[in-house]
């Protein structure tokens, strides 16, 4: 500190998305955990690190613009829990000081965590197509995106191989899905 809250480790760019601020998006997760934030100022740790903190990692979101948003909208928000939290575990923006690795994961997780997915117009078990989650979009894409950055983490090595099994055609489509989230087409 005081230097910690620039960290960027994976030198994510990406604007928090406006609808963080209103909760209106397709993504029933996303739907369910920023509503009832904005309602109640609370969400529980799954909601905070692996639902809006997840959406943030893959898509690219500056860390300082998730931690800005994080205490801005929970009431229990402490900045010196709450930056480490956030950009150290949540976004992976210190490089690994807090967190051995980046806390990403697709759709299927969340489906797996009991998120609202059967409520959901997207499919998380898709990678790309109309019907796809965009989290799980965005999970190999932060891959391809970040696969220089990730190599030498040894707790990235399984998700890194399975990347490798994507052929070329797998990974322009990936590359074309997220191209349409990325540009706010989709949400």
């Amino acid at each position: 500190m005081p230097s910690y809250i620039e960290r960027n480790a994976l030198n994510a760019q990406q604007d928090l998305p406006a609808w963080y601020w209103s909760g209106q998006t397709d993504m029933a997760c996303m739907k369910d955990a920023i509503s009832q934030t904005l309602a109640h100022g609370y969400a529980h740790h799954i909601q905070r690190l692996m639902v809006t903190g997840l959406y943030a990692l893959l898509l690219g979101v500056h860390p300082r613009q998730v931690h800005e948003w994080y205490l801005a909208v929970y009431v229990d928000a402490v900045e010196w829990v709450e930056l480490p939290n956030t950009l150290g575990m949540g976004q992976f923006g210190d490089g690994g000081l807090m967190a051995s690795k980046p806390y990403a994961a697709t759709g299927k997780y969340i489906q797996r965590m009991g998120g609202p997915c059967a409520n959901c117009r997207y499919d998380p078990a898709l990678r790309d197509g109309d019907q796809a989650c965009p989290f799980t979009t965005l999970y190999w894409h932060f891959l391809i995106r970040n696969e220089s950055l990730l190599n030498n983490n040894v707790r990235m090595a399984l998700q890194l191989k399975n990347l490798t099994r994507m052929s070329n055609e797998q990974r322009q489509a990936v590359q074309a899905r997220a191209d349409a989230i990325l540009g706010g087409e989709i949400n």
